[in-house]
């Protein structure tokens, strides 16, 4: 199908598309015009779909059903008025064509219950990411499908390897493993005064990564964009003075990146394991040569990258699911038939 038909299928088809996220209706300005999840259903909304809003704690199972609050929304980038409520209803997921599974971490027992509910949904519906993926994909450990293009790297809960390796490498990053936006990230020299940071982030995340420090970071981290495991564009996102996080969310910068042949390698290797694992769309962070995470719960930076690069990524991506979602739908009704 292609983008024109997309469009006619649209127009001749009444398309209801729900979000699951848990942060939109309480944006600031920032994240009027930053939050990749509103960027998406205002892509949505443009394109003529019916868009839909729920969070997390509303998604319940009765006679065997899965069901939410959800409220139909119009939305618009201005602040303090960005979010209109059409009409609520309760309603079940399998009425819904696409979902986008929107949700942040923490990786938690909320978040955990709400990714296994959405995985016995019907095969016909579209659910971005796919949560069996997503419950497979740790964002830190991912990188371990391909360990050819990741730094030295050490997974564990145990204090005296960590220093050996701290002792051994000299300048590491440690980091908790089921958080975001760099929260719990830390920075380690081995001749700081480094233990008691070390005991209290095992003690907070009781399993951590150490990765040797990569000093190219201070010239920016590569934020690469993917779709069905395809680069679509991607930033340099340059941490501000005073920092090592590329986050824009913590004051970095950005500019367009092009990307190198290495990108590319990363991007090749990663394909065959997101294409396995249904993520559709996934961010990765690239520092140097090296490959440091795969974000697949809730991708980021889809609003800046489409600036950088001038191209309308979130229509596009939306526009993908659409076409996505008719196999789905073919492939419900030749179940049926068969």
């Amino acid at each position: 199908m292609s983008v024109s038909d997309v469009k006619k299928y649209i127009e001749r088809k009444e398309i209801k598309v729900v979000f699951i996220a848990d942060d939109v209706k309480n944006l600031t300005e920032f994240g009027i015009f930053h939050n990749t999840t509103f960027s998406l259903m205002i892509a949505a909304q443009e394109l003529g779909l019916r868009v839909f809003l729920t969070e997390t704690n509303n998604l319940k199972i009765i006679n065997n059903e899965i069901v939410s609050r959800f409220d139909e929304v119009v939305v618009k980038r201005e602040v303090s008025n960005h979010l209109k409520i059409i009409s609520s209803s309760e309603l079940s997921l399998d009425s819904f064509e696409i979902i986008f599974a929107r949700k942040d971490p923490p990786v938690d027992s909320n978040f955990l219950s709400y990714l296994q509910i959405l995985s016995i949904l019907p095969p016909h519906v579209l659910v971005i990411n796919n949560p069996c993926g997503i419950l497979r994909a740790n964002e830190k450990l991912y990188v371990f499908n391909v360990p050819s293009f990741i730094p030295i790297t050490l997974v564990s809960s145990n204090k005296k390897e960590i220093i050996d390796f701290l002792q051994e490498h000299k300048e590491v990053v440690i980091k908790p493993l089921f958080h975001k936006g760099g929260e719990g990230v830390l920075y380690l020299k081995a001749d700081d005064d480094f233990s008691s940071t070390i005991d209290e982030s095992l003690s907070n995340y009781q399993r951590i990564i150490v990765q040797k420090y990569l000093p190219d970071v201070m010239r920016g981290d590569k934020r690469i964009i993917l779709f069905n495991g395809e680069p679509v564009g991607g930033i340099i996102r340059i941490p501000k003075p005073g920092e090592f996080r590329a986050h824009i969310s913590r004051g970095a910068s950005f500019k367009q990146l092009t990307l190198s042949k290495r990108d590319l390698e990363i991007c090749t290797a990663l394909k065959p394991f997101l294409l396995r694992d249904g993520i559709y769309f996934a961010a990765i962070d690239i520092i140097g040569d090296y490959l440091i995470e795969v974000n697949v719960t809730c991708p980021a930076n889809l609003y800046e990258t489409e600036q950088s690069i001038g191209k309308p990524l979130t229509k596009m991506l939306v526009e993908w699911a659409v076409k996505l979602s008719t196999s789905c739908e073919e492939l419900a009704v030749n179940n049926a038939k068969s």
